[in-house]
């Protein structure tokens, strides 16, 4: 990997320019160099940094176009074809946490009773949760596979792993024009792949960007608008399934793939054909499922 204490360009990731941190989940106050405003949304809302939006995600999802999923539906795995570069060139599935809408109805809440005791205009609710992790639209395409986290924890470990349990450890910090990514890397026990050892584990620190406990998964972002002033940057977090070269290949979890149509983002990262209007999108998964079914 990267040598670990300072950012590193990577190239370009989807046509964009992207600079890594590893082994880090760096809070706004190290994000060096953005285009756009940088600044939490305590801030902007005059209260303290315990005032932060928590969310305990229990599902993720990964999102694909239909090319991607005709591929994912014939293969019955998750597979990568374009490398990450973290100092090395490697393979992973990415997965974001899906925020439920009680979760975000619940920080709303909470923001909007800060606004009133600052004496604030009441329409300041809207500049926050209008960030990419918070709409239904998607920038990577239109299908979108949903699974519980213990089901995909699962099946990656009696997979990948060889039945023993995945580690979760602080992949890094990805930085772009005005989005912030915060990756968590799941990856085989550190002495089968030994790649990872630097990374720490995800820890139970409820202050930190991600933590993980007993009682489940954290997320704590610092900002969630997109839009003010004209833009600020944003963060996201992202979990990189590690995928060994070659095999164990990473399997569906049974049953038929629960896949949901997204609708598209003004600001989607791919090639406008490679969108499948929202028209077609029941009759394309019609063909997936007939790919499904006829492989066994």
């Amino acid at each position: 990997m990267f040598n670990v204490g300072k950012w590193h360009e990577t190239g370009s990731a989807k046509g964009r320019d992207e600079s890594f941190y590893p082994c880090e989940h760096l809070r706004c106050n190290r994000w060096e160099k953005m285009q756009y405003s940088v600044k939490p949304d305590y801030k902007v809302l005059r209260a303290g940094e315990s005032d932060r939006a928590s969310f305990q995600p229990t599902h993720l999802s990964h999102v694909t176009t239909f090319t991607g999923a005709q591929g994912i539906f014939s293969s019955g795995t998750f597979s990568s074809h374009i490398p990450k570069n973290i100092g090395v060139k490697e393979h992973f599935s990415w997965w974001s946490p899906e925020i439920s809408e009680n979760e975000k109805e619940r920080e709303k809440n909470k923001y909007k009773q800060i606004i009133e005791a600052n004496a604030r205009p009441s329409d300041t609710i809207h500049h926050f949760f209008n960030s990419p992790p918070f709409q239904e639209e998607s920038r990577y395409g239109n299908f979108k596979f949903t699974y519980d986290m213990k089901s995909l924890f699962e099946m990656y470990e009696n997979s990948v792993c060889g039945g023993r349990r995945a580690e979760f450890r602080v992949l890094g910090t990805f930085k772009y024009k005005q989005e912030v990514m915060h990756a968590v890397v799941v990856c085989p026990p550190s002495d089968v792949v030994p790649l990872f050892s630097r990374c720490p584990p995800v820890g139970n620190d409820t202050q930190a960007v991600v933590s993980k406990s007993g009682h489940g998964w954290m997320w704590r972002p610092d900002s969630t608008r997109n839009k003010l002033k004209p833009y600020c940057c944003w963060d996201h977090v992202s979990l990189a399934f590690y995928l060994p070269r070659g095999n164990p290949e990473f399997p569906l979890p049974p049953g038929t793939p629960p896949v949901t149509c997204c609708k598209e983002s003004v600001r989607n990262l791919l090639p406008q054909c490679s969108i499948t209007p929202e028209w077609e999108f029941h009759w394309c998964l019609e063909i997936l499922r007939e790919i499904w079914e006829a492989s066994g």
